[in-house]
């Protein structure tokens, strides 16, 4: 694996526009997330099962799923318009992995069993290294990386890219029975298919590369609008998965492809939002990582300070419960939004002090500098993924 580009001179910015639509699909990932967990914290089990949240839970199970196909979507995308290959890849999406690791396993600090997690205790360990969202999305935002650094056609990569889709969840079931066995380290136990894990590796990497096979196909598509192109892909596997009568109770894969049908429809619907909530919509995709770190101590607490999920816990009825949702919601953007802007103008500032004059001093002696992938820094529906600051 090699990187052509010289060290000390930036690549060519690329020509592009916003993907509004990219923009909205993640603001309504990201919107569902919070109000699904706020909802999870609170709602009692007797509202649990009125014929309305019955319905909305069934709903509740794409959005996660949705959440990580948006950054997979956003992530094959921006790598393909940068023209990015190589090493250059990894440089610029490892330290990503390395931000969500640490917030995954820092919104999992168990500050309530200190001495138990010092002492060794498994059940406590179990906690702290179970992979939840941001622990998969770096997981599968390492693997994406590496496989498209080392293939550069769009072809090759949307190949690449859906052989992973497709193997992960057919690998999942021997997976799970081989780590479950025993032997393995507890962290890689809890990354691959550990049962006490929320998202583990196997089978949940395969929504975010089915994100980034959509990406790269809908780029390539300028006559058909991209809204239809997701609801009829998605109406069309769940036809199949009706006729064919695929339970998804039954096995990783036909759970998979329910998810992705319902998951296709929900994006295609996300982007025939009105243009006019752009304005609004665009941010809150933008700071996802940030609603998603503010929102979780919220609803569930943190180390040993209580959440709703505490001091409430399953109570509410549906619109009381519905209230609260909608107060995490609204407290979480208005602490993430306003952090979000003021640390994009920090890096901002930074990059800027961080470049030479335009007319340096000849005795000042050269520096050589990692090059930015060509559109770093424009209009943030071309960034990926959005799950980091």
């Amino acid at each position: 694996m090699s990187d052509q580009a010289p060290s000390a001179e930036p690549l060519p910015r690329v020509p592009g526009s916003r993907n509004t639509g990219l923009d909205r699909a993640r603001a309504v990932a990201t919107i569902a997330m919070v109000m699904g967990h706020s909802l999870d914290a609170v709602l009692s089990d007797a509202a649990r099962h009125s014929v309305g949240m019955v319905a909305y839970w069934s709903l509740r199970a794409v959005t996660a799923p949705l959440f990580l196909f948006v950054a997979g979507w956003a992530f094959a995308t921006t790598v393909q318009r940068t023209g990015a290959h190589g090493s250059s890849v990894m440089r610029r999406y490892l330290p990503r992995v390395g931000l969500l690791l640490g917030w995954g396993y820092l919104l999992r600090w168990p500050g309530w069993g200190l001495p138990q997690l010092f002492a060794g205790d498994v059940t406590v360990w179990r906690h702290f290294l179970s992979f939840d969202a941001l622990h998969g999305v770096a997981a599968s935002l390492l693997m994406g990386a590496g496989v498209l650094s080392v293939l550069k056609g769009r072809t090759a990569r949307m190949g690449a890219l859906a052989a992973l889709a497709v193997l992960v969840p057919l690998a999942s079931p021997w997976v799970r029975a081989t780590v479950l066995a025993g032997g393995w380290p507890l962290a890689l136990e809890q990354a691959l298919a550990s049962r006490t894990s929320n998202f583990p590796i196997f089978p949940w990497s395969s929504y975010f590369f089915m994100g980034g096979l959509a990406g790269l196909w809908l780029a390539e598509v300028k006559r058909v609008p991209h809204w239809l192109c997701l609801m009829g892909t998605g109406t069309v596997i769940l036809a199949l998965m009706s006729l064919w009568g695929g339970d998804p109770r039954v096995s990783d894969p036909t759970l998979v492809a329910w998810r992705v049908g319902l998951l296709s429809v929900a994006a295609g619907v996300a982007m025939l939002l009105p243009s006019r909530l752009d304005r609004w919509m665009a941010p809150v995709g933008r700071a996802s990582l940030w609603v998603y770190v503010v929102h979780l101590p919220l609803a569930y607490g943190w180390s040993n300070v209580a959440g709703l999920a505490s001091r409430l816990g399953r109570s509410q009825d549906a619109l009381p419960a519905l209230g609260l949702a909608l107060s995490v919601l609204t407290v979480s953007l208005l602490i993430a939004l306003p952090a979000k802007k003021l640390h994009d103008r920090w890096r901002r500032r930074n990059r800027g002090s961080a470049r030479p004059g335009p007319h340096p001093e000849p005795a000042a002696p050269h520096r050589e500098s990692t090059p930015r992938p060509p559109g770093e820094g424009r209009g943030e529906g071309a960034e990926a993924p959005r799950l980091s600051p």
